[in-house]
């Protein structure tokens, strides 16, 4: 049985993978580096505190919006009715999307232990996931982590927005997986 799945899933799935996946890389590449040229640590700490406050719901959002259009707005089953080739697809992108979000959810959980630490005086850091030789040991564990999660969200994401495209081309043209990924 074929089951379609609405263009509003697969708009809210796509737009939900931009937005957690571009928040991420932004962070990580601009954010968090980029504190560096404020002087003071401790508000280098705020900057990063906030900034990853208030996106934090935004990424709720986000996450909430992929993984349920994925799983219960029939993305899924829509396109898991493409075959063998398409089912592993489908697997794939099952893994990647729950590693995504058990690495997501964990830098989110050990941000905000760092911000419920001392809010009005945030630990000092050197940048968004490196900890000044002063940080609070807590703090700076946390941070250290939060700089291995993230980037394996990123990895983890980018293989999901991947797995999607080959997914999608899959429904398209009866090529091989090789040929999908290089032509």
């Amino acid at each position: 049985m074929h089951h379609e799945a609405s263009t509003l899933s697969r708009i809210a799935h796509e737009l939900g993978l931009a937005t957690w996946l571009g928040g991420n890389v932004f962070g990580q590449v601009a954010l968090n580096p980029t504190v560096q040229r404020i002087s003071s640590k401790r508000e280098r700490g705020r900057v990063v505190n906030e900034s990853w406050g208030r996106f934090t719901a935004v990424n709720a959002a986000a996450m909430a919006a992929t993984v349920l259009t994925w799983r219960k707005g029939g993305i899924r089953s829509a396109d898991g009715d493409l075959g063998v080739e398409a089912s592993s697809l489908v697997s794939l992108k099952n893994l990647l999307l729950g590693g995504a979000v058990i690495t997501s959810v964990a830098s989110g959980l050990l941000g905000a232990r760092i911000a419920r630490q001392d809010w009005e005086s945030a630990p000092p850091v050197e940048s968004g996931t490196d900890p000044a030789p002063e940080t609070p040991q807590e703090a700076a564990t946390a941070q250290r982590l939060i700089k291995v999660f993230g980037s394996s969200s990123i990895a983890l994401l980018a293989g999901v927005v991947a797995t999607s495209a080959a997914i999608e081309s899959n429904s398209r043209s009866p090529r091989s997986i090789v040929q999908r990924f290089l032509f």
